[in-house]
C-alpha cells in the first residue's frame, strides 16, 4: 500500500466526467460512427507525433476496421518524403557536425516532402466518395486535407527516447535508426519543433485525441472533452508527469526514496518540471491518458502563465525544476552555460540556461563548485582542459574552481557564464530557466558515459562563454545569498532566498507549521515541498490538492491566491519560483 507521504511518479489530474476508451476495436467503431455522421465524402485523417509506430498501429487498425463492413481506401504520407539523404542535406544547417548541439529548425514538414507527391496525395484525398472511407494517415496527414474526421496520435517524449534507444523508431524522414545521441539531437532541434507546429494547429480542430503510449491498447478521448479538460486544469494547481534517467555521475537517493525501478544502475536526473519534455496525465477514477504539457500551454496560455508572462514569452514556460542526484554518485562535469546573445546566435534559443542549485539533502562532506579561484585564470584552466582532452592528462578542478561546503536548504545561484558543478553526495533541486541541454563541459574527469564512450567536452563553446569576473570574492558576495525575511506571522514566514539582476526569476521559501496564505499576482508560481511530509494547497472553487515531500507543482496564473496547509507531523518548507 502506498504511503501517504510517498512521492508520486504518476500524478493523475482527475476529471470524474471524462470519458476514455481503450483499444483498436473501440477506436475503429468510434471513427466509423463519426465519419458516417458527416454528410458528403467520408474522410478520416490520422496525424501523429514522432514515436508513433505507424506500421504496427495501422496494421491493428486495419484488422479492427474489417468488421465495420465498409470499403476503406488507405492513403499514407510516407511517399511524400524526399530521399533520406536529401533530407539530411536540407537539414545540414540545423544538424551541424557537432555530436550534441544543432540549431533550431524553423522550417515546415513540407520542406521535407516532394511537392509533386504531396499534390498527388491531395488529389487522391479530394477524390473521396460517400460509399467508401478514405483514410489518410502518417506524419503530416492533416496537411493533406482539412476535411473529414481529424485524429491526432501523440507519443510522450520520454517514451520516444526509450524507443529510439532501442532502435525501434527513426527520426522524421530517416530510414534507419542512428546512435541515440544523434537521434536525440535531431528530435530536439528538428523533429519536435517542426511537428509541434502541426500539433498546435490540430489542437483546436481535432475530433479525437489518441494516446499512443501503449501500442497494444491506444487510448481515445473526444476532442471536445480533451479541450474541456485542459480548460478546467488551467484553473487549478497541477503536477506534470516527471521522468527519470541514469547518468555516469548518478546517485541512489531518488531510486530509494521515490521507489524507482531498481534495474537502472542509478538515477542522475529527474525531469521534474521541464516543459518541453513533460507530459500531463488526465483521467477519471479508473483510467488515465497522457498528453504533452505543450497542449495545456497552447490552449490556455494566459490562464497558465499569466498575461504579463505570456506577453514576454508567448506560450513558452520559462522556468524548470529538475533533480540532480549525486548521493552515492560522483561530481558532475565542470561546466558553463552560454550567454544569452551566444545561445541565440549559435543555437536559435530565445533564453539562456541560467541556473540555481537548491540543496534538498546532502552528506556532511558534500560540496558545490562555483566560480573561478582568485589565484587562477581562464587561460590556466584552458591549458589544463586542453591537456585533459588532447593528452588524457587529469587535473583537479579545485586548482581552478572554488569548492563551497553545501548543507540542506543552501541555494547557489549560477547565472550563465559562471563555471560550476555539483559535487558528489548532493541532492540538488535545480530551479532554472527552461533551456536544459546547453551544457558546455570543460572537464569530465576522463570519464566514460554509460555506453562506455568517453564523454564529449566543448572547449570552444565553453571558453567563449566563461565570465572571468566570476571569481571567489564576487561569487561569495553575489551567488551564495542568505535568506532575507520578507513577512511573517504566527507559525509562518516568507523569505527571499535568491534574487539577483542576472536572473529573470526569483526564488522564495515559505515556512509554516500550520497554514500560510499567498498571492500569485496573476503570474504562475512553481512550488516544491523541500521539507515536511505533505501539505495541501487550498484555492478558491477547487478541491484541496495534496503536495508531498519532494514533489513539484504549478499554481497557474488564473489562481490569484492560495493557502498552504500543513497536513503532516513536522513543519513544512516550500520553495517558490516565479518570473520577476
Amino acid at each position: 500500500m502506498e504511503s501517504s507521504s510517498a512521492y508520486r511518479t504518476h500524478p493523475v489530474q482527475l476529471f470524474p466526467w471524462l470519458s476514455l476508451e481503450t483499444g483498436y476495436s473501440v477506436l475503429a467503431q468510434t471513427l466509423f460512427y463519426a465519419v458516417n455522421q458527416v454528410a458528403g465524402p467520408k474522410i478520416i485523417v490520422l496525424d501523429g507525433f514522432v514515436g508513433v509506430r505507424w506500421q504496427n498501429f495501422m496494421a491493428c487498425l486495419r484488422d479492427a476496421l474489417k468488421d465495420c463492413g465498409q470499403e476503406v481506401r488507405w492513403l499514407s504520407t510516407e511517399p511524400c518524403f524526399r530521399p533520406a539523404r536529401e533530407i539530411e542535406q536540407l537539414l545540414t544547417t540545423s544538424l551541424t557536425q557537432d555530436p550534441v548541439f544543432g540549431r533550431l529548425f524553423h522550417g515546415d514538414l513540407q520542406d521535407l516532402w516532394l511537392p509533386e507527391q504531396q499534390a498527388r496525395l491531395q488529389t487522391m484525398a479530394e477524390d473521396a466518395h460517400s460509399d467508401r472511407i478514405t483514410l489518410v494517415y502518417g506524419l503530416g496527414a492533416s496537411l493533406i486535407t482539412s476535411k473529414g474526421i481529424h485524429v491526432y496520435i501523440d507519443v510522450p517524449k520520454d517514451l520516444s527516447q526509450q524507443l529510439a534507444g532501442q532502435k525501434e523508431i527513426c527520426n522524421v524522414g530517416a530510414r534507419e535508426p542512428e546512435a541515440f545521441n544523434l537521434m536525440y539531437k535531431r528530435f530536439y532541434f528538428v523533429d519536435w519543433p517542426m511537428l509541434n507546429r502541426i500539433k498546435r494547429a490540430e489542437l483546436a480542430r481535432m475530433d479525437f485525441f489518441v494516446d499512443g503510449s501503449e501500442l497494444a491498447a491506444p487510448k481515445l478521448v473526444h476532442g471536445d472533452d480533451f479541450r474541456h479538460a485542459l480548460h478546467e486544469l488551467a484553473q487549478r494547481p497541477f503536477r506534470v508527469k516527471p521522468w527519470f534517467a541514469p547518468g555516469p555521475w548518478g546517485g541512489q537517493w531518488m531510486k530509494e526514496q521515490f521507489g524507482l525501478p531498481t534495474e537502472a544502475p542509478n538515477y542522475a536526473w529527474s525531469f521534474e518540471l521541464i516543459a518541453p519534455e513533460n507530459g500531463i496525465l488526465l483521467g477519471n477514477a479508473e483510467h488515465y491518458f497522457e498528453c504533452a504539457f505543450d497542449y495545456l500551454l497552447w490552449a490556455e496560455t494566459d490562464a497558465v502563465l499569466g498575461v504579463p508572462i505570456a506577453s514576454r514569452y508567448g506560450s513558452y514556460f520559462p522556468i524548470r525544476f529538475d533533480y540532480l542526484d549525486t548521493m552515492g554518485g560522483t561530481n558532475l562535469s565542470c561546466q558553463v552555460h552560454p550567454r544569452v546573445d551566444y545561445i541565440r546566435t549559435e543555437f536559435g534559443e530565445p533564453l539562456t540556461q541560467d541556473e540555481t542549485y537548491y540543496i534538498v539533502t546532502c552528506d556532511p562532506d558534500a560540496r558545490v563548485f562555483l566560480g573561478l579561484r582568485e589565484d587562477t585564470s581562464v587561460q590556466a584552466l584552458k591549458a589544463d582542459a586542453l591537456a585533459a582532452r588532447d593528452e588524457r592528462i587529469p587535473f583537479e578542478i579545485t586548482d581552478h574552481v572554488n569548492a563551497f561546503p553545501s548543507k540542506p536548504h543552501d541555494l547557489f545561484l549560477i547565472p550563465s557564464g559562471t563555471v560550476h558543478c555539483s559535487g558528489a553526495n548532493n541532492l540538488v533541486l535545480e530551479i532554472s530557466a527552461t533551456p536544459y541541454i546547453f551544457t558546455f563541459k570543460i572537464y569530465d574527469y576522463l570519464r566514460s558515459d554509460l555506453s562506455g564512450h568517453l564523454r564529449h567536452v566543448h572547449l570552444d563553446h565553453a571558453f567563449a562563454n566563461i565570465d572571468p569576473t566570476r571569481t571567489t570574492d564576487w561569487v561569495e558576495q553575489n551567488l551564495i545569498p542568505q535568506p532575507e525575511l520578507l513577512r511573517e506571522g504566527a507559525g509562518w514566514a516568507e523569505y527571499r532566498i535568491g534574487d539577483i539582476d542576472q536572473l529573470f526569476f526569483a526564488i522564495h521559501r515559505l515556512e509554516f507549521t500550520d497554514t500560510l496564505e499567498d498571492q500569485t499576482d496573476s503570474k504562475f508560481v512553481a512550488l516544491n515541498l523541500v521539507e515536511g511530509d505533505h501539505c495541501e494547497i487550498l484555492t478558491p472553487n477547487n478541491e484541496p490538492v495534496e503536495l508531498r515531500f519532494a514533489e513539484s507543482i504549478i499554481i497557474p496564473a488564473s489562481v490569484t491566491s492560495y493557502v498552504l496547509r500543513n497536513t503532516g507531523s513536522s513543519p513544512c518548507k516550500v520553495v517558490k519560483a516565479f518570473v520577476k
